[in-house]
């Protein structure tokens, strides 16, 4: 429905997904050619729609006649960056379609989250514009059985996920629902975390909070046992007198349960379960009585069974930190009973190093690194005199998460002038943005003419 349609100087060429409040478009850059994939975030949700009418169908109705409107051609300005990621809980409140994109941009410097490059605003939908990936890891498990001959495959991609979780949960974003169909993969097999909408800066979940995909969402947001309900409740404050409260469980705590069950999806190529519901999915209620089910549904190794234990854990204080869980994972060398993943080779230290920093992440650490003021002679390095090193993965996202991009990939070199407050860095006072401002650097001479831009 919606192709040949063209918002600045992106074409739309065709649908690649949607969901419930958005739509994603494969588009090219006319300019440069380079490929685009273009969210649509509608910020009036369609109502009315009904079983024979799904939501998606209506947000394409109201996009058609929207674009129709303007001739198939829209000239939109861009939004600066940083206002959205400074936006408050207050202001994110009255503009709730900029919460998933706040989300993004917090922990979007991290190579193995997607990038966002430029976000465009209409009167009906904010647009994301973002790198494009051709296929996500439940097309590469299922359909290509891309992992299924290769365990240094499997080991990569679950080092990246833990990685980029333990990358956002230091932020203070939580997930929520990590699913393959939420990860994309590049062409050299790099994991890309994407879809921020249901993500929150909440530390704690209520029982039963229900966020996620069924499949790999953790037993306390579906169907919080009784004992563990008040075990989650015993550390509260209140009167005993007063009215009890949901007991409320760490939010990491699920994104790890979620991680677990694609470690099962990456080795065996199926899921253990429909939902972790112990009076609903028989399979779930027998491994919740006895763990040692699994040996008679899954082809898994004792060695991969261990792991899970220690993910798969129904009380979620007492699952295994992410840490601890790639180092395992990385050591591991056997992850099935039989076939190409009985035998794998652990990890060295180099292999886990690249694994973690991929293509993009080095390119930011080497310009990071070469990295001089106008004022400052330019001295040529060669790699035998590089002694650029990382004693650890979080020193080294350390610095890559202190630099924006601009939508060209280059370093926004105002954002290195940042200073330090402790541990995170803070930007100074005059630079802090209390409403959406126009990104000069992308305005184009069609959107340099609005003078309607919101301010939240």
């Amino acid at each position: 429905m919606l192709t040949n349609c063209q918002i600045n100087n992106f074409k739309l060429n065709r649908q690649i997904g949607s969901g419930a409040y958005g739509l994603v478009f494969h588009a090219v850059d006319v300019i440069t050619e380079n490929e685009y994939a273009i969210k649509a975030v509608v910020k009036n949700p369609a109502t009315g729609a009904t079983p024979e009418i799904k939501r998606s169908t209506m947000l394409q109705t109201q996009l058609y006649y929207y674009f129709k409107s303007f001739q198939n051609r829209l000239f939109l300005p861009s939004i600066d960056l940083d206002s959205i990621r400074g936006l408050s809980e207050e202001q994110l409140e009255r503009a709730p379609h900029f919460r998933e994109i706040a989300m993004q941009l917090r922990v979007h410097a991290h190579p193995n989250v997607v990038t966002v490059h430029q976000v465009l605003e209409s009167p009906l939908a904010t647009f994301l514009v973002m790198d494009y990936y051709s296929r996500d890891l439940f097309t590469s498990i299922v359909d290509d059985q891309h992992f299924a001959g290769s365990g240094q495959l499997v080991k990569k991609v679950f080092l990246q996920l833990c990685s980029v979780l333990q990358h956002c949960h230091a932020r203070g974003v939580y997930h929520c629902d990590i699913k393959p169909e939420n990860i994309l993969l590049d062409a050299e097999d790099n994991a890309c975390l994407c879809d921020f909408g249901l993500s929150t800066l909440a530390e704690q979940l209520p029982a039963n909070a229900c966020v996620g995909s069924s499949y790999y969402m953790a037993p306390e947001r579906i169907s919080c046992p009784s004992s563990l309900q008040a075990s989650g409740a015993a550390g509260s404050t209140e009167d005993a007198g007063a009215p009890s409260t949901p007991a409320l469980f760490p939010t990491m705590a699920g994104d790890v349960w979620s991680l677990g069950v694609i470690l099962i999806n990456l080795t065996c190529i199926r899921n253990p379960w429909l939902k972790a519901h112990q009076l609903e999915d028989n399979t779930f209620g027998y491994f919740v009585r006895d763990p040692h089910v699994l040996f008679k549904i899954l082809p898994i190794s004792q060695q991969l069974f261990d792991i899970l234990m220690d993910i798969l854990r129904l009380n979620p204080a007492d699952r295994a930190p992410l840490s601890e869980i790639r180092e395992r994972v990385a050591d591991c060398t056997s992850f099935t009973t039989s076939g190409p993943l009985s035998k794998v080779e652990p990890l060295s230290q180099y292999e886990r190093q690249q694994f973690l920093i991929t293509q993009k992440g080095l390119s930011i650490r080497q310009m990071l690194h070469h990295f001089h003021t106008d004022d400052e002679p330019y001295k040529h390095v060669s790699p035998e005199e590089d002694e650029t090193e990382f004693t650890s993965e979080d020193e080294c996202y350390r610095q890559l998460s202190s630099v924006d991009t601009t939508p060209t990939g280059s370093v926004d070199v105002d954002q290195t002038s940042r200073t330090k407050r402790g541990n995170e860095a803070v930007l100074p006072s005059e630079f802090k943005v209390r409403y959406l401002t126009s990104n000069m650097s992308t305005i184009t001479n069609y959107s340099s003419h609005s003078r309607w831009l919101p301010q939240y």
